[in-house]
């Protein structure tokens, strides 16, 4: 570690800037809120325009998309032109994309507004990580970016309660009002109260040699590791938020009992991954994501058998949750072992080809569905990606380990 920044970590450890790392936390927060609104505002859109509801899924597929851009291209400019500002654009572009969005009169039209919203949304996450991490002392640095970082799934899961609320009162426009100006609200208040930390105003490299810099022969096995466990935990977590309150329902639940247990993978995974942080900052990456990867996995096979009684389902259901907490913790991880001027360009780089798991997970598990498979047996072919996961988180530690004595 160079001496600035043990110099850095110390300072940090001294006096974190609390408020700084709130700020962060706020915007990951509506982030996730954005991530899932769209959801929610589809069945009055729809309405409103006088279309069938799956004329949106070119909006939808648009905000992954835009996601996607974002984290592969903005993200990896805050590693030279300073993260700070990066947020801020990035604020503004899904702040602004989505009051943009007010003016629609065709699905089409929405479309374009998501692609612009997705690429701020792309890039916020892979940003504020990085930027948490520089303050962050190494003894704690992965279980504060964690605790930064719960505030995307909780956002996430705002959504659906803030939804009914804001529709009762401003019908859709209530959705995208929120999730406009809140984020624009914290971009002002970065601007004036943030003092960026000096050393992340780096390099002069441009983007695709930082990108290079990713697969040189130190990063490149931690590189091509964090991708592969990216895609195959996002291609579960989607396609089990996706359809979870759809298998349930099949499987002979009501609607709303399956909305309140699909509630409770949030709380299993928000234990897990305060679990999990703490083990990582210890060195043991293995025990606590792989062990998360592995319970998650053997609930899921549990699922496939069809278990009886509610209750069993639901400590299953939370159990699961275990492996959406692995997926906030992987983010912190990579920050940790990446050099402070390729952190943004290392967490974006993952996070953005991870969005091919986020695309092919709920197509995937479709395809099931139409094969006639049973419900648990669709549930339950989803421990496969994860045993896979659990398998290439022992490799990372050990790959981390192994470097970490050669320095």
């Amino acid at each position: 570690m160079a001496v600035e920044e043990i110099h850095l970590s110390r300072h940090a450890a001294e006096r974190l800037p609390w408020w700084p790392i709130a700020l962060c936390a706020l915007a990951v927060f509506f982030d996730g809120y954005e991530a899932q609104m769209l959801a929610m505002a589809v069945p009055l859109l729809a309405e409103h325009l006088a279309v069938a509801p799956t004329a949106f899924a070119v909006a939808s597929s648009a905000s992954l998309a835009g996601m996607a851009i974002g984290a592969l291209v903005l993200s990896p400019l805050s590693d030279r032109l300073g993260r700070k500002p990066l947020l801020i654009v990035s604020l503004l572009l899904f702040g602004g994309g989505t009051l943009a969005a007010l003016t629609i009169r065709s699905p089409d039209a929405l479309a374009a507004w998501r692609l612009i919203a997705g690429c701020g949304l792309g890039a916020a996450v892979p940003i504020t990580i990085a930027l948490v991490s520089e303050w962050a002392p190494p003894a704690r640095r992965v279980r504060i970016v964690t605790l930064m970082y719960m505030g995307f799934p909780i956002g996430a899961s705002s959504a659906g309660l803030i939804a009914p609320l804001l529709t009762s009162r401003w019908g859709w426009q209530g959705l995208f009002v929120y999730g406009g100006v809140a984020p624009l609200v914290i971009a002002a208040l970065i601007l004036i109260s943030v003092r960026e930390p000096a050393r992340t105003v780096a390099t002069e490299k441009p983007a695709w040699r930082r990108v290079g810099a990713l697969f040189t022969t130190s990063l490149r096995s931690r590189t091509l590791l964090l991708c592969v466990l990216n895609v195959l935990n996002l291609f579960a977590n989607y396609g089990l938020a996706s359809w979870l309150p759809t298998l349930l329902v099949q499987n002979g639940w009501s609607l709303a009992a399956a909305s309140r247990a699909t509630s409770l993978l949030a709380i299993g995974g928000l234990a897990t991954s305060f679990v999990a942080s703490g083990l990582a900052d210890r060195g043991r990456i293995g025990l606590g994501i792989g062990g998360a990867y592995v319970i998650a996995a053997a609930s899921l096979a549990l699922c496939a058998t069809n278990p009886q009684g509610t209750v069993v389902w639901f400590v299953l259901l939370m159990l699961i949750g275990c492996s959406m907490g692995t997926a906030v913790t992987l983010g912190p991880v990579a920050a940790a072992h990446y050099p402070a001027d390729l952190r943004a360009t290392g967490v974006g780089f993952a996070n953005g080809i991870g969005r091919i798991g986020s695309l092919f997970g709920p197509l995937a598990l479709a395809a099931l569905m139409n094969r006639q498979l049973s419900p648990p047996h669709v549930l339950g072919s989803l421990m496969v990606p994860l045993i896979l996961c659990a398998l290439l988180i022992v490799w990372l530690s050990r790959v981390l380990s192994r470097e970490t004595q050669r320095c």
